[in-house]
């Protein structure tokens, strides 16, 4: 079966680790001719001092050499890309190379860029030290969520088993959103994925293999709020016209304790699910898992995993 391609963005700064989600997407795509990324390099702005009309010889100078300096830099962090791109199996052909001064903040820039090009996720690794440089300084995981409403964010912290994925579902639409991206993005992967409702309303797991719920996990839906009920329609709707095999499916229904960013990493952890997707719909919903400060909570203790978000 034919896959559709898949379309990246990757800012990149100076630092190696900004190259990190490079390695996560050779682990995720055997096949990859299919994919499409996009580079993106931003460079400091000029000085206000070299904008005026009226500069002096030794302005003059200054400002080639930082005009110079920039454009080296630009061209040997994109030449590092690329190198460990090719090395990793990408072809030249579906490497592309944006530079541009930056303006904005670095996530403005980003989530601008990919609603441009309609990519299907941004990739940003884990922020993990106060010692990284450039555009990895300092946290940028809230604006992040508040400038990319459209296309959905991967946050990736390697090593990545890509064995088994977890997509969360309740009664918020991002939810389904996310499962919608996620069905997408695996369709063509050996990635086994389930999903998951936490609920305060059970005391052990429902899990069925396959597309089909079980009459025990119907029974529970049908005691669910009508968003969960009219949500859960919509997922099952999804999962049988998507592309992915049953046998790499299941439904399950997992109790939660009221921590619930601590429940979804403890069932990642148990499952071995180095991916793990979430709908973020902001402060809506009854158990709140989607609130913001679950989301950040999850993207704050994460390890080893990629986090994929969906506004």
């Amino acid at each position: 079966m034919v896959s559709t391609p898949k379309a990246f963005l990757l800012p990149i700064d100076d630092s190696e680790e900004s190259l990190r989600p490079i390695r996560f997407l050779t682990q995720l795509y055997a096949n990859r001719s299919e994919i499409s990324l996009t580079v993106h390099y931003l460079v400091p702005p000029l000085p206000p001092v070299y904008a005026e009309g009226r500069l002096s010889p030794d302005q003059v100078a200054k400002k080639k050499a930082f005009l110079r300096e920039r454009e080296e830099a630009a061209q040997k962090a994109c030449a590092r890309a690329k190198q460990e791109l090719v090395a990793s199996g990408f072809s030249e052909e579906i490497i592309h190379e944006l530079v541009q001064e930056k303006e904005l903040s670095v996530a403005q820039h980003a989530c601008r860029l990919a609603d441009i090009k309609r990519v299907d996720a941004v990739l940003f690794p884990k922020q993990s030290s106060s010692r990284l440089e450039g555009f990895l300084k300092g946290d940028h995981t809230s604006a992040l969520l508040h400038h990319c409403l459209v296309s959905p964010i991967w946050f990736v912290d390697e090593p990545v088993d890509t064995g088994r994925a977890v997509v969360c579902v309740s009664e918020d639409a991002a939810s389904v959103r996310a499962l919608d991206h996620a069905l997408f993005m695996l369709e063509h992967t050996p990635t086994l994925i389930d999903v998951v409702h936490f609920s305060k309303r059970l005391s052990k797991k429902i899990i069925c293999e396959g597309r089909e719920p079980s009459a025990e996990m119907n029974r529970w839906v049908a005691d669910q709020s009508m968003d969960v009920q009219h949500n859960y329609a919509q997922v099952l709707d999804m999962i049988r016209h998507s592309a992915v095999e049953a046998h790499r499916l299941r439904l399950v229904a997992a109790p939660h304790s009221g921590k619930v960013a601590a429940d979804i990493l403890k069932y990642c952890a148990q499952q071995h699910a180095g991916i793990v997707v979430l709908g973020h719909g902001g402060s809506e919903g009854t158990w709140g898992f989607l609130k913001s400060s679950v989301t950040k909570q999850i993207l704050a203790d994460f390890r080893h995993q990629a986090v994929w978000v969906n506004q």
